[in-house]
């Protein structure tokens, strides 16, 4: 893999918003380690990275943005058990010989206002289950949806509420100028060959409101598809009110059989990268959990 330099875009717009991405190379050792430790974690996915996007508003002193440390403390709070895979055997000899053997570590905190994720089994009988090894989520699945911060001297750190409000996708569709647009990787693991598990963001400003579509995919081969979708969205128009920042989020899972019962792909091959995955479940037409949350920005 090329060696990718840092790199910084930013721009201000209407309301009072700036918004920064920084796209870095991929975290070395020491900067792993720190992660690490942070989240009270023994491992990270295989590709972690620096990048960040980062959405102030100066009238409020609240600031909105995404990382890869905060996503993966919601991973490790969520504490998923862990998907049993055929060659898992093989796996947890892998991850013993790489990081030890150590029967303490777990975690054991339930999510927070959020739908938990069912884990499916197949070939049980193949996991070892003699091996002493910690029997957690190697999927690295999260339901973070962005981190709040106030400035020191802000009125208060708000935080999300459910609300009947929904994003304005006309707004979205319109033929706008676009000020900035990126892509940003934050984490990805290709599950010792067992599948993906990807965390991306893809962010749009406009004259007239700014987008965030954060996703959370993963495939594991013979087993299942998650997808988890974040879509963060304010109009940035009016600024004689308290402004509205818009979340929604949906759910997906998949096993290959309930694929392949209704007519749909179920190939991995047919699941190469996200967008391509969200297509396809999209016109799968499966289960889906939506939420919709908001956050009122209070001026100073």
């Amino acid at each position: 893999m090329a060696h990718r330099r840092t790199r910084v875009e930013r721009v201000e717009c209407a309301g009072g918003w700036t918004i920064e991405s920084t796209s870095t190379p991929i975290a070395n050792r020491e900067r792993i380690e720190a992660v690490e430790r942070a989240i009270g974690a023994r491992t990270t996915p295989e590709m972690l990275f620096e990048s960040e996007l980062s959405l102030r508003h100066a009238p409020s002193g609240v600031t909105v943005s995404f990382n890869a440390e905060d996503a993966l403390k919601g991973w490790v709070e969520l504490g998923l058990p862990a998907i049993k895979v055929a060659v898992a055997e093989a796996w947890t000899r892998a991850h013993v010989e790489r990081f030890g053997k150590d029967e303490d570590w777990s975690r054991d905190v339930a999510p927070a206002n959020a739908a938990t994720p069912t884990t499916t089994a197949t070939n049980a009988s193949t996991w070892n289950s003699t091996e002493n090894v910690s029997d957690y989520d190697w999927t690295f699945t999260t339901h973070y949806g962005g981190s709040i911060r106030a400035d020191d001297g802000a009125r208060a750190t708000p935080s999300w509420v459910p609300t009947e409000r929904r994003i304005d996708r006309a707004l979205l569709t319109e033929r706008d100028p676009i000020l900035l647009y990126d892509e940003l990787t934050l984490y990805e693991s290709e599950l010792d060959d067992n599948g993906i598990a990807h965390l991306g963001l893809k962010v749009r400003v406009m004259p007239k409101c700014w987008y965030v579509l954060l996703r959370f995919w993963l495939r594991v081969d013979g087993v299942l598809i998650r997808l988890i979708e974040t879509r963060v969205f304010c109009d940035v128009r009016d600024a004689s009110g308290a402004p509205r920042v818009l979340r929604e989020t949906q759910f997906r899972e998949e096993t290959w059989e309930q694929l392949r019962a209704r007519g749909a792909p179920s190939a991995p091959s047919q699941y190469p990268d996200p967008d391509q995955a969200a297509s396809v479940l999209l016109a799968a037409g499966g289960p889906v959990d939506i939420r919709h949350d908001e956050l009122e920005l209070a001026f100073e």
